[in-house]
């Protein structure tokens, strides 16, 4: 019998084998402006090591009908050439959303992923891969989650309205504080397992 974390794996990728372009992360470099076309250059390490060198382009009712990405360079030993369509969804207050339509499936999504040896970005659904997290034993789950909600928490803009401010920072300390709570009652549940286990070998002996 295995431990937490043992167990058969699967041979998927995971979202932390991919390379990831969040519309999230285009939209605070500014390159989902109206009528603008905009140029970003990203680079992908890993042990030091550049494994992708990207040139992002987006074009929003400039050129294109419709607006698009275009994702251009090397990643993973491959050459890139690729064209993601986007989305925009007005939101009630003003504002709007964007969308990727995932070449793989046409639905909509917020991220996409490249795996290695892929030679375009699709959605996470689109391209079959797993998240890293469902890899992940319970103990270390709830360690991503602390850094997600503490992440988060530093994240919360002084310029967000006060209430929404202080309702948004107080479930996430909630979060936090029922992570820990399970981290540790998931840690005596390991070491209750491993006394006993220990005392019935003695016993064997």
């Amino acid at each position: 019998m295995g431990g937490f974390g043992s167990g058969r794996r699967s041979n998927r990728w995971t979202t932390d084998d991919c390379l990831r372009i969040n519309l999230s992360n285009l939209k605070q470099h500014g390159m989902l402006q109206r009528h603008c076309m905009t140029r970003h250059e990203q680079v992908w390490s890993q042990y030091g090591e550049a494994i992708a060198d990207l040139t992002l382009v987006t074009d929003v009712h400039c050129l294109e009908p419709s607006p698009c990405l275009r994702i251009t360079g090397r990643a993973f030993g491959k050459v890139i050439d690729c064209v993601v369509w986007l989305e925009e969804q007005p939101l009630p207050y003003g504002g709007e959303r964007w969308y990727a339509l995932c070449p793989r499936t046409g639905r909509r999504c917020t991220a996409l992923v490249l795996p290695p040896g892929q030679a375009h970005f699709a959605s996470v659904k689109g391209w079959n891969v797993a998240y890293g997290s469902q890899r992940e034993c319970p103990i270390h789950r709830g360690h991503r989650a602390i850094e997600k909600a503490q992440a988060r928490r530093k994240a919360l803009s002084k310029y967000t309205r006060k209430p929404m401010r202080e309702r948004l920072l107080d479930r996430l300390i909630e979060r936090q504080v029922f992570v820990e709570e399970q981290i540790d009652r998931l840690m005596e549940m390991v070491f209750r397992c491993d006394a006993a286990a220990g005392t019935r070998r003695r016993g064997n002996g």
